[in-house]
């Protein structure tokens, strides 16, 4: 059902695939939380405050230059920093 089974939860239980520590939250079910939630296990890029990953990683704005455009994906994530490898166990 989507209460347990979508986006956010299925991004959780991927994380928690290699991640075997987290624990489950709230947080998990309220995606706005989601990202802060795994940077605090150290799932995503962890070189600056959490707040500060948020504002340099919106891309909505270079989305709506970019459109549809051939490569789209590899275009909007330029200038990013660079995700994690492996979290850390």
């Amino acid at each position: 059902n989507a209460f347990n089974d979508n986006c956010t939860t299925n991004v959780y239980l991927h994380f928690k695939s290699f991640q075997k520590a987290i624990n489950f939250s709230y947080k998990v079910l309220l995606s706005g939380y989601l990202a802060e939630y795994i940077y605090g296990y150290k799932g995503i890029y962890t070189g600056m405050p959490f707040s500060e990953l948020e504002k340099v990683s919106y891309i909505n704005p270079k989305a709506e230059l970019i459109k549809d455009g051939e490569k789209f994906s590899e275009k909007i994530r330029e200038g990013l920093p660079m995700p994690i490898q492996k979290p850390i166990q």
